[in-house]
């Protein structure tokens, strides 16, 4: 008479350590791999939002200005946008806030007001937008050349908005996205972005302020 076969319940040590190494080794993979995703979708979404402001902007001259682009310089030149209510505090509050950082368009003083940093046009708070305008003193934008012209950029005010690219969107509403790579020589030692404003490298962000 054969004996009764057995049937083992259960996992083993060394079978669950297996099992817990290969799931471990593919929470490394994947890490990174989500990291980047995110960091692309913000890139992204960064640009629809410029792109957003500059066609804001093209309707702000169209309407209120004879074609003409705003004179002001740095965040004042889009923030006529809100100064003038052809957006709202509400929009603003998303629109002027890049989602590759931690900005927040709300004043410190006042966190329960959209957009309450930047809704004072003559005393806003440079830490509360994200994005740089052009320099329209040193750089005075020509209107029959808007493809050439970069009005609008992310500020990289002490530190990237995204990883390794810089975005910055044309009159026309083109975008570009300037990777740090090509200008690494001209940067100074361990930083890991492009300068925006008068000392930078980029012949783009040099015509950019961010305060």
């Amino acid at each position: 008479m054969n004996a009764p076969s057995t049937r083992r319940a259960g996992f083993t040590l060394i079978e669950l350590l297996a099992v817990i190494a290969i799931l471990g080794l593919l929470m490394g993979l994947a890490v990174p791999l989500i990291s980047n995703a995110k960091a692309t979708a913000n890139q992204n979404a960064c640009a629809q939002q410029l792109r957003q402001i500059a066609g804001n902007l093209q309707l702000w001259a169209d309407t209120r200005n004879k074609n003409n682009f705003p004179k002001e310089s740095g965040p004042r030149f889009l923030l006529v946008l809100v100064r003038d209510e052809m957006i709202s505090l509400k929009d603003a509050d998303s629109l002027f806030r890049c989602p590759g950082t931690d900005d927040e368009t709300r004043s410190p003083d006042d966190k329960t007001n959209p957009a309450s940093g930047i809704k004072d046009f003559q005393n806003f708070d440079k830490n509360c937008i994200s994005y740089a305008g052009r320099d329209n003193k040193t750089f005075k934008l020509d209107k029959n050349k808007l493809g050439d012209e970069p009005i609008a950029s992310d500020d990289n005010d002490g530190r990237a908005n995204h990883k390794h690219v810089t975005n910055v969107v044309y009159a026309d509403g083109k975008i570009e996205s300037i990777d740090v790579k090509d200008y690494k020589a001209e940067l100074p030692e361990g930083q890991d972005w492009v300068t925006v404003g008068p000392d930078s490298p980029s012949p783009e962000l040099k015509k950019m302020l961010s305060e």
